[in-house]
Parts: structure tokens; sequence; C-alpha cells
């Protein structure tokens, strides 16, 4: 039988069947889940359209063909209400899919009136005849009759369907790409034409099937190209970030060692920093241990680096380290171990030695290949290094404790002064433990208030009146027991609490006198010692003016002593600071006068109301010889400069009339009394004039102490 149009339509199903499939794979990876999902379900009902419409075409009879023909209007109502629902979720708003179901209800209601009614929803009454001949004689039933006025109504809702999914379609122009809009086009303006031509042929107008299917089978071709065009790109496009993957993987991998060298490697010299050294030190560890021969780790620290840096610039400090860092490899085994550790701390490990002779013989080479000077932008630098050796297996047996070792060697070897060589041994660990436990005692001492002070008297050569106290910290601890300034006042600068600890000796001495003030002592000051750290801290004027504000004093009745030798250091800077504290009123005098190096030619300019002359001068005075030149010409120079001078060290009293007779002002010694814990100094204070110079026993108890260098 000779049916094309039956042939074309089966073709149309299976085509738009196919389409409904793309869809459906497509919705499990696109991010337009459910616009993929609707699109199948549009491409499934077309085919059902088309299908239904192949059964009306070929019926026997009018009532077979208006039985297909419902059906095909149900799912042409279907296709209205899926269109809209596509277009909802290609916008996603919730305006549009209000407007969705609205038509999707719509539909339903038409659907219901399609199914009763005797002609379905599209037709008040039909036309007698609905058999059509074709042209090349293929017989086909073309229904036709008066349209119904739901039918007209669902033509509006159609078309309305079609304008706002035009509007859609110009919005996203922008968006696809020249293929797929075009596409898309195409397809609207064919669904267009098919829709009209359908109106035409429902109402008689025209003898002619319906082509909806067709049109919308263009799109779903289109449609189809592009999942196959998509598919090809998404295969380029994996290749493509396949290859970028492998590009990155392998710039991951170049940056991962470059990393790892950075990690492990120090950038000025280019040889293992620590995290390196230990990594190396692991395995020379494993290699000694398997040959049973000993690993000696040599720590060499560059003495002095940070003046070099001071005073030539960092430039040539950074250039020294390189040349040292050569030196050292070129003479050291391809199979040893060197490293840079810190700032000019270089590591050295040598392996397979057979003894002590060995280790002593590398060293001699290594100092010998550092011995000579280093010519280093146009300066020759003449070095020392300090050094500290450990030995595995005697002295450690793993990596972190042979270096800590070495570092405790070194620590001993820079301790002894420059250029010195030490050997681990294990007293080392317990001195350094010992001076750790130490330092965190002080830290807590002015916490737990285990500071004390201590008054030494200076009483005037004439009369042996008491006018000054000078206060002197003594540290009481429950473990060490009474712990002497000398001991701990140097650390305590080294540790950055001088100025916390000196700031409590001026507030503590300035209550204390404002105390003997009370008790009739109007005339009595007090003298505090002032270490470097205090003098050039920037909030000395502020402590100092804060106790004489508490303890309600003026500033002549603080008095505050510095060192010769703590000015000397920065002279300039010293009398700019003596310079400010003067403007507060409180007096000012020269500790230990004479043993500096260059006083004389400061004394003119020093804002001084005092010197102190030094204990060493004092103490052979009466021998005579050039102690007494001193003494004389030293007390000379205070009265012709209209300073006060204060001989200390005054135990016998030969030394204090020979002073006295040379016109001394002050004198201060155990020959008055040894430094006095408070009660002691308030009956020493309260004792008569004429005893002073004499004192009983009992009123001379203290706790055994010196004064304070």
């Amino acid at each position: 039988m000779n049916a094309p149009i039956a042939t074309l339509y089966f073709i149309s199903v299976g085509a738009l069947l196919m389409g409904a499939f793309h869809a459906a794979l497509l919705a499990r990876s696109s991010t337009y889940t459910r616009a993929s999902w609707a699109f199948a379900a549009i491409c499934l009902c077309f085919s059902l359209f088309q299908f239904c419409a192949v059964i009306q075409y070929g019926a026997q009879d009018s009532q077979a063909a208006m039985s297909a023909h419902k059906w095909l209007n149900f799912f042409s109502l279907l296709i209205i209400a899926l269109i809209g629902y596509l277009v909802a979720s290609l916008e996603n708003k919730k305006s549009s899919f209000r407007v969705a179901y609205v038509v999707a209800i719509l539909a339903a209601l038409v659907i219901v009136y399609n199914f009763v009614t005797p002609f379905g929803y599209r037709f008040e009454s039909m036309h007698q005849d609905g058999l059509t001949r074709l042209s090349w004689g293929e017989p086909i039933h073309i229904l036709s009759g008066e349209p119904s006025v739901v039918y007209r109504l669902i033509r509006l809702v159609s078309l309305g369907v079609l304008i706002y999914t035009i509007i859609f379609a110009v919005k996203i122009r922008k968006l696809g790409g020249r293929l797929s809009n075009r596409l898309i086009w195409i397809s609207i303006v064919l669904m267009l034409c098919t829709t009209s031509f359908a109106g035409l042929s429902d109402s008689g107008v025209v003898k002619m099937p319906y082509f909806g299917g067709f049109g919308f089978l263009f799109l779903v071709a289109g449609f189809s190209v592009l999942v196959r065009a998509d598919a090809f790109n998404r295969k380029i496009e994996g290749v493509r970030i396949n290859k970028a993957l492998e590009r990155e993987v392998k710039s991951h991998k170049i940056a991962t060692q470059r990393f790892e060298h950075v990690l492990h490697n120090d950038a000025l010299t280019g040889l293992s920093n620590r995290t390196g050294a230990l990594i190396r030190l692991h395995r020379l560890l494993n290699i000694n241990t398997t040959n049973q021969t000993k690993l000696a780790i040599f720590l060499f620290d560059l003495d002095r680096l940070g003046i070099i840096n001071g005073t030539c610039g960092h430039r040539v400090g950074d250039q020294l380290l390189r040349e040292v860092a050569q030196r050292l490899q070129n003479n050291v085994r391809d199979t040893d171990l060197i490293a840079r550790l810190d700032n000019g701390g270089f590591v050295i490990g040598a392996s397979g030695l057979k003894g002590q002779s060995c280790v002593t013989s590398l060293h001699e080479k290594l100092s010998g290949a550092l011995d000579s000077p280093f010519d280093v932008a146009g300066s020759m630098l003449k070095i020392t290094f300090s050094a500290g050796v450990a030995v595995f297996p005697d002295n450690a047996e793993t990596a972190e404790d042979i270096l800590a070792a070495a570092e405790l060697a070194l620590h001993d070897a820079k301790s002894c002064g420059l250029g010195n060589l030490r050997f681990f041994h294990p007293a080392l660990k317990e001195n350094i433990q010992a001076r750790i436990d130490f330092e965190n005692a002080l830290k807590e001492a002015l916490h737990n208030k285990e500071f004390f002070l201590c008054y030494q008297p200076q009483v005037l050569a004439s009369d042996g009146r008491t006018v000054c106290l000078e206060a002197l910290i003594r540290w009481q601890h429950p473990v060490y027991g009474l712990v002497m300034p000398d001991r701990f006042i140097p650390l305590a600068e080294s540790m950055g609490l001088i100025s916390s600890i000196g700031a409590w000796v001026i507030e503590s001495a300035c209550e204390q006198l404002a105390l003997w003030h009370a008790m009739g002592f109007g005339e009595l000051r007090v003298a505090v010692n002032l270490s470097a750290h205090q003098l050039l801290d920037s909030a000395l004027e502020e402590t100092v003016s804060r106790a004489l504000r508490r303890s309600n004093l003026s500033g002549c009745d603080l008095e505050l002593e510095i060192t010769e030798s703590v000015l000397m250091q920065e002279p300039e800077r010293s009398i700019e600071r003596l310079g400010g504290l003067r403007k507060l009123g409180v007096r000012l005098s020269i500790d230990d006068f004479g043993t500096g190096y260059s006083s004389l030619g400061y004394l003119r300019v020093l804002p001084v109301h005092a010197f102190k002359l030094d204990r060493s001068f004092v103490r052979d005075i009466g021998k005579g010889g050039k102690d007494l030149e001193i003494c004389a010409t030293s007390i000379g120079l205070a009265k012709n400069l209209g300073l006060e001078i204060v001989a200390e060290g005054v135990e016998t009293e030969e030394q204090m009339q020979q002073l006295r007779t040379l016109g001394c002002h002050l004198l201060q010694g155990y020959f008055f009394a040894k430094p006095l814990i408070v009660e002691a100094a308030s009956k020493f204070l309260a004792a008569p004039t004429h005893t002073i110079l004499m004192l009983p026993e009992e009123l001379q108890m203290t706790l055994g102490l010196a004064r304070m260098p």
C-alpha cells in the first residue's frame, strides 16, 4: 500500500523518541535538570501525538478516527502545559512557575472536557465527509468542523505560550551560540506556521494533515546535533583538562621540589639549614651505627658577627658568611654533613672516625682553613670561631640529642671567651639546667616579693652625722638562700628584667625614706645605684618622678649613683639623660670614680653633684705611694669643680683620719657600718652622734652581707 504520510509520521515518532532519550540522558548531568526532563516529556508527547495522528489518518471509519483524534487532542494539551513549564524552568522565576501551573490546570480541565464531549474539545459540530484522498492516491481521515469556544480559548492560550517563549528566546539570545539560536528561532517560526495551518485544517478551509510535530521535530533534530556537539566538546574539553591537569601536576611537583629545597636549605649560603641538617644527620647515624664507627658533630659560631655587620654593613657580613661556607666545604668530604644553623653558626658532621685523635685532627684542619684573613669588599677580616663538639654514640644516640649536646659544648666554649673549643661532657647539661632554673627563679622573684633592701650609711667626715643611706638590693630565695647582687644583677640585665627591678628599688627606697622623715630624720636622703640599662631607659624620668610623688619627697631627697664605666659606654647620650634627671632636682653622683679610662675629660660637662672615690684607692691609702696621691688629687679636683667627694670602702680609723685630713666630705664603709636591714638602719640613725664612729657590736648586727659592687 502506498502510504508515504504514514511512513513519514512513523519516522517522526522514532526521531522524537530518540530526542526524548537524549534529553533524559542530558538531565542526569545538566545543571538544568527540570528543564531537560520537561523537554524529554515534550518529545515523548509529540511522538505520541504523531502516533495518534497516524491512527486517525488511517482509521477505517469516522468513529475510529474521532476516537484517535481525542487522544491526539490529549497529547496536544499536555504539550502546551509542558512548554510553559519548560520556559519557566529555564527562567527559574516564581512568577513564571505560577503562569505554568495556571496553564497546566487549564489544560487538565480541557482534557476532561475533551473526553466527555462527542467531538472532542476542538469541534462544536462536524462536517459530514472526513475522508480525503491525497494527490498520490493515499486516503486519510482529516476531521474538520465548527470550532468550539473551548478550542478558541486554547488557541489563545497556545498563542500566549508561544509569545512568552519568543520573549524568553529574545532574552537569552546572547547566552547561546549562533547555531543554537538559529535552531530555536527556526523551530519557533515553524511551530507558528504549523499551528496556523492546523487551525485552517480544523475549520475546513484547507484539507491537510497536522504538521506541528514535524516543526518540533526540527528542534529535536537540532537538539540531537547540539547534544552530539556538546559530547564532542566535552571530550575535547576533557582532553584539554587532562593535559592541563598533567601540566598542573608537573608544575606542582616542581613547586614542591622548590619548596622542599627552600625548606631544607639556607638561602644565603646554599647549605642545608637546621631542618635539612637533621634529615641528613639521621642518615649518618644509621650508617655509623651499621659500621660501628664514630660521628663527630662540630658546631662553629662566628665570633662578633654583629660587630662586623654594624661596622661594615650586612652585605659584608653576608659575603663573609658565604666565604666561610665555601672554605668549610672545601675542607670536608662529600659524604660529610655541612649546614648553616643560624646567623653565624655552622654545623659539620664527620662520620667514620675511629677515635678522639681523628676528631682533634679534623678540628685543627677546619680551624686552619678559617685562620687566614678573609678579603671581603676590599677589607681584610681576621675572624675567630668558638666551637663545640659532641661525638656519637659517646655523648648521645639520636640526631636531636647529639646536636643539642654540641650546642651545650658551644655554649660552654663561648662562656670561656672568644675562639675556644669545648667537648661535651655530662656535667654541662646539669650546669645549663641549673642556670635555666636560676633564671626562672629570678623571673618570679619580684612577683614573689623575694627582694629586700639593705642600707649602708654615708657620714660627714667633719662630725660623723649620717646624711645619706645607700640602698643595696638583696635576694632571699627559698632554695638558693641569700643571693648577692653581683650574681643576679648581670643576669637580670641580659634577661631584660633590670628596668622593673630597678623601678622597684627606687620606689621602695623612697617609701622607706619617707618613713624615716616621719621619724624625725628630715635631712636624710637615700642613694640608689643605676645600671647601664636603667640609665638609657626612656621611662627612667617617669619612674623617678612617680616614686618621689607617691612618697611626697622632693628631688634633693634622692641621689642616683651611676658607675663611671656606664657613663663612658655612650657619653653623649649619658650626659643627655643625666640632664633630664637633674631637671627633676635629683642629686647625681659618679660611682667607682677613677676606674674609667676617660672620665676626667667628661667630668667638667657631666651634670653631677658628687663622685665616689673607688675603694681600690682607699684600701691602701695608709701605705702612702700612688694611692694616697690619687686620693689627694681626686679630692682636690672635686673641690675645684665644686663637687662633693665620697670615699667608699673605709674600714680603719687610719683611713678615716687621712681622708678627713685630705678634705674628703663624706665617708662610707665597714668602719661605720655594714649594709643594714631596715630595723638595724633605724637603730643606727637613732644612736647618739658621738658613738657613731665606734658602734657597739649589737648595732652592727647585719645579715653578714657585703655591699653591691
